[in-house]
């Protein structure tokens, strides 16, 4: 299982220039949706508002630029659309994007009505189509074709940005004001539309400008429309299951999984879409739009036979500082047989997950300091006392230890009876990281203290603890990231300097001090070194003895300014 030289990007131009160019003509056309619906809604208001509202929004969307951009961006956002729908090869996908295929394949046929009555008829025949105007036309007739309009326009635009930035580290944070906004723009929109509308026809003396000769025709150019497209989009969807049924007859490609099922592949198909035509879970948070990394692959056997990676796929694996025989399924289109392991597990992958600490998936070597903490004598206090009562008492010092820990910038890695083992450093330098972790050990022996106080009835004798720490280079990851059962989730650290950090935990027992430093925190953190605390400890594995300085208390510890 080498890591290979990847091959040099394929695509560079296509693959980049389609991916942003479907997401610029998206925003203006969702810009552009936003802004109406929300004109609309100002109908609640008054018509004169909403009229006055419209005259400034038409004199941008309606000039010769702004029309230029809206029309391109349209028919390039519908033929990228029909593109990518004919160029799939599996039916099966996630729900969202099920929604927004179908939202997007069927608004052109409503659309197509609503230009035609008000834009159309405009440019062609002169008409002032404000919204005394479209609202005497549309409402109550036309007031469903509106109402499914507004609906599918807005669905399909608010998934496709929700996928486009839900891998953003800000996103979480803004999602409930994002989905708030998603429910009301359109609620509002349709409320000011009949609002209008009721108002319109009860207030307004309405004499329709167009002909009879001009309202048929347009009436016949909505039918042209809609037989038209409607013929297009037929079209596609016969060309796409004459695509699947000619894969069904081609030379088959083998995909084996490890640990898994062996599967037939259809030519061109992604190995994204090849897992969800056979059932098998594989995660993939952007739905299959190269936008995340979730879907990635490590590739057992069969590399040097697949196309190389497009510029769009190597930007998210060079990101992530993936190994050259890392690939995303969704963009993979396997040319021969091949074997591959998922890296990560479907079932428990979210979208936080592939934030900030992704790249410990992959295991880091880093420098930082490592605290082991143990309570001492605990197992001998805890046979006189009842279960209730020694979780109870565990609970206080761990917490209480955590939260110290947490409040001088550490990182619990894990809970160990008694015992904790806590990383510093991990997101800043490493001479900081030892500072925290001498300020946290001191925290904690007056954490210590406060809990001897607030105890003292229910312990038969005073709490005390051992603290150890240690700098160096360290492995740090997610180990069991493909276990269901959560263990994965949690960084932690590996190697050496560990096994050096817990022995000096041990050794305060020793020592008869509550704290002993590595001479390498000391100097990382800029810390001068106590003569008279200075101690050497054999360490298993080591030829020389560690140089370490003893407290007996941390709360002496004075930290320079």
């Amino acid at each position: 299982m080498t890591d290979k030289k990847a091959p040099k990007a394929a695509n560079k131009f296509g693959g980049e220039f389609i991916h942003n160019l479907r997401i610029a003509t998206g925003m203006v056309l969702f810009l552009f949706a936003a802004t109406h619906l929300l004109n609309h809604s100002l109908g609640l208001i008054s018509i004169d508002f909403m009229s006055a509202v419209r005259e400034v929004r038409i004199a941008i969307t309606r000039s010769w630029l702004g029309t230029l951009v809206l029309l391109s961006s349209a028919i390039i956002h519908v033929v990228l659309g029909l593109a990518a729908f004919a160029g799939r090869r599996s039916w099966k996908m996630t729900l969202g994007s099920a929604v927004q295929l179908i939202s997007g394949l069927l608004i052109p046929l409503f659309l197509a009505r609503h230009i035609i009555g008000t834009r159309i008829a405009n440019e062609m025949f002169g008409i002032d189509d404000n919204y005394i105007f479209a609202l005497n036309v549309m409402w109550p007739t036309f007031a469903l074709n509106q109402f499914i309009l507004i609906t599918l326009v807005w669905v399909h635009g608010c998934i496709g940005i929700y996928m486009w930035l839900r891998m953003r580290p800000w996103f979480p944070k803004f999602a409930p004001y994002a989905l708030g906004l998603s429910i009301a723009v359109p609620v509002l929109a349709f409320s000011g539309f009949s609002v209008g509308g009721r108002v319109i026809r009860t207030i307004y003396e309405f004499n329709n400008p167009l002909t009879g000769e001009q309202i048929q025709f347009l009436k016949s150019l909505m039918d042209d429309a809609w037989w038209g497209y409607g013929g297009l989009l037929a079209f596609f969807v016969i060309f796409r299951i004459a695509l699947t049924i000619r894969a069904r007859y081609q030379k088959a490609i083998t995909v084996d999984y490890f640990n898994g099922p062996t599967v037939r592949a259809a030519n061109g198909q992604t190995l994204l879409e090849t897992s969800q035509a056979n059932n098998i879970p594989h995660a993939s948070i952007c739905g299959g739009k190269a936008r995340c990394s979730t879907c990635r692959v490590r590739v057992l056997s069969g590399l040097d036979e697949q196309p190389p990676a497009t510029e769009t796929e190597r930007r998210v694996l060079d990101r992530i500082g993936a190994t050259q025989n890392v690939r995303l399924a969704c963009q993979l289109r396997p040319s021969a047989n091949l074997a591959i392991v998922p890296l990560l597990p479907a079932q428990r992958t979210r979208a936080e997950d592939v934030q900030a600490l992704d790249k410990y998936f992959w295991g880091v070597e880093q420098e930082v300091t490592l605290l082991f903490a143990d309570l001492r004598g605990f197992t001998k206090m805890s046979e006189d006392q009842l279960p209730y009562d020694v979780v109870f008492l565990l609970n206080q010092f761990l917490g209480s230890m955590s939260e110290a820990i947490e409040d001088s910038g550490g990182y619990i890695d894990k809970f160990m009876g008694d015992g904790i083992m806590a990383i510093f450093g991990m997101d800043r330098p490493v001479g900081q990281g030892a500072r925290d972790a001498l300020m946290a050990a001191r925290a904690m022996s007056g954490v210590l203290d406060g809990l001897n106080m607030s105890l003292a009835d229910e312990l038969p004798s005073k709490l005390n603890i051992g603290i150890g720490l240690h700098t160096g280079d360290a492995i740090l990851g997610r180990i069991g990231v493909a276990s269901t059962s959560g263990a994965g989730e949690r960084i932690t650290a590996l190697g050496d300097t560990v096994n050096t950090a817990s022995r000096l935990e041990a050794s305060s027992k020793e020592l008869d001090a509550q704290l002993v430093v590595s001479e390498q925190t000391l100097n990382a953190a800029d810390y001068p070194l106590p003569a008279e605390l200075e101690k050497l400890i054999t360490v298993k594995g080591k030829a020389k003895p560690l140089r370490v300085f003893a407290w007996k208390k941390a709360t002496v510890l004075e930290m320079p300014a």
